[in-house]
């Protein structure tokens, strides 16, 4: 039966003004980890438990990182944003899911806004485990300062650039082709794919 561990903060990193990477130690438990996989958080708030599940956005190589960007009315995501400290403890479950455990050869993969954090993970590890892997990630935020990881996601092209390409699609930037401007709907992906 699945049980809470504790795991102590090693880092924070500001990724966007409404978003932080968080590093964990774990004190105890099995914390190795499949890309793709989540970690479910459990907090009190006022006497009230919540339980909250982050996908883990980094390498086995790197070490256990999670993603949390701030919602709206969100207690646990905005106290990761804005209260928690590199040495607090927080309570923390065993990685869990199987998400994107099929991956051929060529993969292609959607994300909006926070949602790339599993692919993150996804992608970094298939593309430096097999050499005869490519990925084409869409990707579709609200603008260019509210996307999260652009700098590693370039950094990753810049790396792969045979085997790794990112299709940008923002809503409120203008960008030279119209079809990566604006909401990412059926008709914007039936003229993505016929190109």
């Amino acid at each position: 039966m699945p049980r809470f561990h504790t795991a102590h903060v090693t880092d924070i990193r500001r990724e966007t003004d409404d978003a932080v990477v968080i590093s964990l130690a774990p004190n105890s438990g099995d914390f190795s980890f499949t890309p793709g996989q989540y970690l479910t958080f459990r907090r009190d708030f006022g006497g009230v438990e919540l339980r909250r599940c982050y996908s883990i956005c980094s390498t086995a190589s790197e070490g256990l990182k999670i993603g949390v960007k701030a919602v709206d009315g969100g207690s646990f995501s905005n106290c990761a944003n804005q209260n928690i400290s590199v040495g607090d403890a927080i309570e923390v479950m065993e990685p869990m899911g199987t998400f994107g455990e099929k991956l051929g050869e060529n993969n292609l993969g959607f994300a909006g806004g926070s949602g790339i954090t599993p692919l993150l993970s996804i992608i970094k590890s298939i593309l430096a485990e097999n050499q005869n892997t490519s990925f084409t990630l869409v990707y579709a935020n609200r603008s260019v300062a509210s996307t999260m990881f652009r700098t590693e996601l370039q950094d990753l092209k810049d790396i792969y650039m045979e085997r790794f390409y990112v299709i940008h699609m923002l809503e409120d930037n203008a960008q030279d082709i119209d079809l990566f401007a604006g909401r990412l709907d059926s008709e914007k992906l039936e003229n993505l794919f016929q190109g």
